[in-house]
C-alpha cells in the first residue's frame, strides 16, 4: 500500500486523534516485537487502517498501555498504545509487503539504497513467509503479474486498468484472512480499495512517470487531472459502497475519515494550485 490511506485530522476530535495514534504505536510495537527494531521502518498507516477495520468489525478484545519508544525520543514521555490479535497479523503484512515494495524499486531502477534495503529486509521477510505463507505467496503472485503488466508496450493497447485490479485482488484476499462470515464483505472491500489505491498512486507519480517513461495508466491515455480526479471518483464510490455493508460502529467516524477524505489528501496537494 502506497501510503495513501490516512485519516483526515482535521475533521477528527482529540479523543479519536490518540485512538488512531494508539493503534499507530500499537502496530509499531508489533513490528518491533515480531522483527526486530528495523522493521519500524515499514510502519505505515494503511495497514493501520486495516487494524482500525477489523477491530471495528469484530471488536476483539485490545491489549492497551504507554512505552517509551527509541523512534520518538523527544517528548521522553511514555505514548500510549493498543494492540489486537489483528495487529500482529497486521505487522506480518507491513513486513511482507515492504519488502515486495523495495523489490520493486531495485527492478525499476536498481539503486543501491534499494539493493541494501532488501538485503536487510530479507530476513525479516523469511520470518514473514514462516507465519503467513499463503498471504506471501499471493503477494509473490500478485506482484510478478503486475510487473508483467507494467512491462508491456504501450502500443500493444493493453488493458489500461489490468494493473489496478490485480492489486485489488490482491488486497481483496489479505483483507479476507480468517473473517469468517465478512469473509466477502471484506474481499470487496479489499479489492475496491487496492484498485482506488494503485490507481491513486498512479495519479500523484503522473508527471514523474511522463517524463521518465516508466508505465503508468494515466499517462498511457492521455488524462488530465480532471479526468483522473472522475476516474477516481468513480474507483472511491466501488469502495465506499462495499465499506458500506460493513456493518461497523466502533470507530466508524474515524475510518470514515480516512475513506471518504484523507485517501484523497495526497491527490488534493498534488494538483491543487
Amino acid at each position: 500500500m502506497f501510503g495513501f490511506v490516512v485519516a483526515d485530522a482535521e475533521t477528527l476530535s482529540d479523543e479519536e486523534k490518540e485512538r488512531y495514534r494508539s493503534l499507530y504505536c500499537g502496530l509499531c510495537f508489533a513490528l518491533r516485537d515480531r522483527y526486530g527494531q528495523l522493521s519500524r521502518a515499514c510502519l505505515t498507516y494503511d495497514l493501520t487502517f486495516f487494524v482500525l477495520l477489523v477491530n471495528s468489525l469484530h471488536e476483539p478484545a485490545e491489549a492497551s498501555g504507554a512505552s517509551h519508544c527509541v523512534m520518538h525520543p523527544v517528548p521522553a514521555a511514555a505514548r500510549p498504545w493498543s494492540r489486537s490479535p489483528w495487529t500482529d497479523y497486521a505487522a506480518d503484512l507491513s513486513m511482507a509487503l515492504a519488502y515486495h515494495k523495495v523489490l520493486d524499486d531495485v527492478a525499476d531502477d536498481g539503486s543501491a539504497k534499494a539493493r541494501a534495503a532488501a538485503r536487510l529486509l530479507a530476513g525479516a521477510y523469511e520470518r514473514a513467509q514462516a507465519r503467513i505463507p499463503d498471504q506471501c505467496a499471493e503477494i509473490e503472485r500478485a506482484m510478478a503479474a503486475i510487473r508483467a503488466i507494467e512491462q508491456e508496450d504501450a502500443e500493444a493497447e493493453a488493458d489500461p486498468d489490468a494493473a489496478a485490479r490485480e492489486f485489488g485482488i490482491l488486497l481483496g484476499r489479505l483483507f479476507a484472512h480468517n473473517q469468517g462470515f465478512w469473509t466477502e464483505g471484506m474481499e470487496a472491500l479489499g479489492c475496491a480499495l487496492g484498485r482506488f489505491i494503485y490507481l491513486m498512486d498512479a495519479a500523484v507519480d503522473f508527471a514523474a512517470d511522463a517524463q521518465s517513461g516508466s508505465y503508468n495508466p494515466f499517462v498511457t491515455l492521455g488524462a488530465t487531472p480532471e479526468t483522473m480526479r472522475t476516474t477516481l471518483a468513480l474507483a472511491a464510490a466501488d469502495t465506499a459502497e462495499a465499506y458500506e455493508r460493513l456493518p461497523l460502529v466502533q470507530d466508524a467516524h474515524l475510518v470514515d475519515a480516512i475513506l471518504y477524505s484523507g485517501v484523497w489528501a495526497q491527490f488534493n496537494r498534488t494538483y491543487t494550485p
